[in-house]
């Protein structure tokens, strides 16, 4: 697809705010998500001095759950070490500048800040992959958001349907809305999936989704935001499994194992041993495994014909063994 979205199905594990305000339990995380097969694992780089006034009741929660500048760089590196790629959400210049500094690979977009103009404009002037879910935007903004970032010149790109509900129920995940993008975009398509479990997921995949983000937790009561819409590492290494099976199994280019084909057709065959010059008639001949004859079609064309040659019982049929040949 490009440099930095890959051939296969990319998936995201989302960590969010999971780490708990805790380096090591990120560290954690990461570890997890690369075990269980992810190919990228995402932070969300916000501060709460940028979203809250400062007596806001939820202040202090969301201060404790910020990323602080000095864990970046270590995230990166463990990332690297473990064969993942490291994503956050972008959220404001200052959290920009550094994962500029430290050079990171592609930057996400939250739903909330799709028509967020100002995040955008600077986020394609930086030219990086950009990923974006579109949970909180109609079709008509998800379509001038991708044609404005076209416009810009912005190569690399990536729209993720979703639904800005936590958690989702299966029924209200309108999946189909994929296909409508997929129609609607010229950039892929995946899926941010707020639903219990892996299986929806998997459906996404089957319906063309080309990236797939989960929330992962190791522990659902731990402090962060976003335990209640995350899986625990065994439904994390399902849904990973089930993501590689389904791209796996819709290889387009199907032909039929030869082998299985001559082994389980049935061909015809002489029912009995039959002289020089003797009359076929429809009970002298019989279908049977394997396809090394004539094939079923022809019996009404056999009976009646004369041979040329004896035959005899279990002997494959050919129309060399008829006076004059194939019809």
């Amino acid at each position: 697809m490009s440099r930095f979205f890959p051939e296969h199905v990319m998936i995201i594990a989302e960590v969010g705010s999971n780490h708990d305000g805790s380096l090591d339990t990120a560290f954690a995380l990461i570890d997890m998500a690369a075990a269980a097969g992810a190919d990228v694992v995402k932070f969300q780089s916000f501060l709460a001095d940028d979203l809250l006034a400062a007596d806001d009741p939820n202040h202090a929660r969301i201060k404790s759950l910020e990323l602080p500048r000095d864990w970046y760089g270590r995230l990166m590196d463990h990332c690297a070490a473990r064969g993942v790629t490291f994503l956050s959400t972008a959220t404001n210049d200052t959290t920009i500048g550094w994962m500029e500094d430290l050079g990171v690979a592609a930057y996400k977009i939250a739903s909330c800040n799709i028509t967020h103009q100002p995040l955008i404009d600077r986020l394609a002037a930086i030219g990086k992959p950009i990923i974006a879910s579109a949970g909180m935007a109609d079709l008509d903004e998800v379509v001038a958001f991708e044609a404005g970032l076209r416009a810009a010149g912005h190569a690399e790109h990536a729209v993720l349907h979703c639904v800005a509900e936590y958690p989702t129920q299966p029924k209200d995940l309108h999946l189909g809305h994929i296909t409508t993008l997929k129609g609607a975009l010229a950039c892929p398509v995946g899926f941010s999936d707020h639903s219990p479990g892996a299986h929806m997921a998997v459906a996404a995949v089957a319906l063309g989704a080309r990236i797939v983000e989960k929330h992962i937790s190791l522990d659902k009561s731990g402090a962060g935001m976003d335990h209640e819409v995350a899986v625990l590492p065994d439904v994390f290494r399902d849904l990973c499994r089930g993501v590689r099976d389904a791209e796996a199994a819709l290889d387009a280019d199907f032909r039929a194992d030869p082998r299985t084909v001559f082994t389980m057709r049935r061909s015809v065959r002489f029912a009995r041993d039959l002289p020089a010059g003797a009359v076929v008639a429809a009970t002298d001949l019989k279908v049977t495994r394997p396809e090394d004859g004539l094939a079923p079609a022809t019996l009404p064309a056999l009976a009646g014909r004369r041979l040329a040659v004896a035959v005899s019982a279990n002997q494959p049929t050919s129309w060399d063994l008829f006076e004059g040949g194939a019809p």
